[in-house]
């Protein structure tokens, strides 16, 4: 199964994929890829470590060109891009808000959006309302995204495991632009293994946005899983106009594919 489909705000799509691996296995496998990526503390907020690829290239470039007007990193007017403009080294500029957005999000559990948006908590709850699975097959886990989290409440239902990484995506077509992502990855038990990503910051296409994966033993034959992969995405290129939209999901679509098929090449 693979599909994808623009709803709302968001473009969702979803692939699944049964296994000839077990899914104890896979679940091992699916952890050790996620732990490559962890930001092991103590994370330096005032100055937070950028990967090369964001400030260098084409993507220095782009941040150097950076207006008031017209950013492709995905910076909140006043409170980020407005200073950034004015600053004489904007590399380091962008890293300290990055390191500040990490901070927010870790110790009160905010997240600042983009543009005019300050607060990105409503759109990441519609984000998982909108996928409908979630609250009827993890009831608890649900409940505990919609609410407990944001208030930083430790619950019995909250995640077995959590940590902080970033990585790097490059997207397929005639721009071959990375795209940096500092998510959170939050394990949970309930029904199967599922892993809940909530993105702290990305830059350039993919703004509000979550991750989720599932993985259960495949009925027919318990030696086998099913890999479910779900993703959310907020692509402000997607509403600004139909033909746009048409332009641009395209382009997404194949991003993902190809995001996902060396994903599960590695798993495999």
């Amino acid at each position: 199964m693979d599909w994808a489909d623009y709803r709302e705000d968001f473009l969702i799509s979803q692939s699944a994929e049964v296994t000839e691996i077990p899914a104890d296995e896979i679940i091992k496998r699916i952890q050790k890829q996620r732990l490559k990526a962890k930001i092991n503390p103590p994370i330096p907020f005032d100055s937070f470590p950028l990967p090369k690829e964001v400030v260098s290239g084409d993507q220095l470039e782009g941040l150097q060109e950076c207006t008031i007007e017209k950013c492709a990193f995905k910076l909140h007017h006043s409170s980020e891009i407005a200073p950034l403009v004015r600053s004489k080294n904007r590399a380091q500029a962008l890293s300290q808000f990055v390191g500040q957005r990490l901070k927010d999000y870790l110790n009160d559990r905010k997240l600042k959006g983009y543009e005019n948006r300050l607060d990105n908590v409503p759109y990441v709850k519609k984000a998982f309302q909108l996928t409908k699975f979630l609250k009827s097959r993890y009831p608890k886990s649900y409940n505990y995204l919609m609410g407990d989290l944001w208030a930083n409440k430790a619950k019995p239902e909250g995640p077995k495991t959590k940590f902080v990484r970033s990585e790097i995506i490059h997207i397929t077509g005639d721009k071959s632009q990375p795209i940096y992502r500092l998510s959170e990855d939050m394990e949970f038990e309930e029904r199967g293994y599922l892993n809940i990503e909530i993105h702290i910051y990305t830059n350039h296409f993919f703004d509000s946005s979550i991750r989720i994966a599932e993985v259960f033993a495949w009925p027919p034959d318990p030696k086998k899983a099913v890999y479910v992969v779900t993703d959310l995405m907020e692509v402000d290129e997607l509403k600004k106009s139909d033909l746009i939209r048409t332009l641009f999901k395209t382009r997404m679509e194949e991003a993902i594919s190809e995001f996902r098929k060396s994903e599960m090449k590695e798993l495999r």
